[in-house]
């Protein structure tokens, strides 16, 4: 999710519920794409978990911890679970190689 700068002058309170609305719609969108993708394991893209990415990748938790604290494999977080991207995982393997 990426934050944007907004200055506002003048919203009326409708104005100001829509944009309300299709944000919090947008997010949650993006919540149930997360949630849909890591049921969809017959998917060629979903994600795993940080033990199951960890175990793909040949590597300890901590290594995968460190690769995503440093932004070089970063990781998606979804009511407090690290989640991968299998697709990423195998870009940083190709690349790693």
């Amino acid at each position: 999710m990426s934050i944007k700068l907004v200055k506002t002058i003048d919203f009326d309170l409708e104005e100001f519920q829509n944009i309300i609305r299709n944000s919090v719609a947008s997010v949650l969108k993006e919540q149930n794409e997360l949630l849909i993708g890591t049921s969809k394991r017959d998917s060629s893209d979903y994600y795993l978990s940080r033990k199951e990415a960890a175990e793909f990748l040949k590597i300890s938790e901590t290594t995968l911890w460190s690769l995503d604290k440093k932004q070089i494999l970063p990781a998606k977080r979804l009511h407090g679970k690290v989640l991968y991207l299998k697709s990423d995982l195998l870009n940083f393997h190709k690349q790693a190689a």
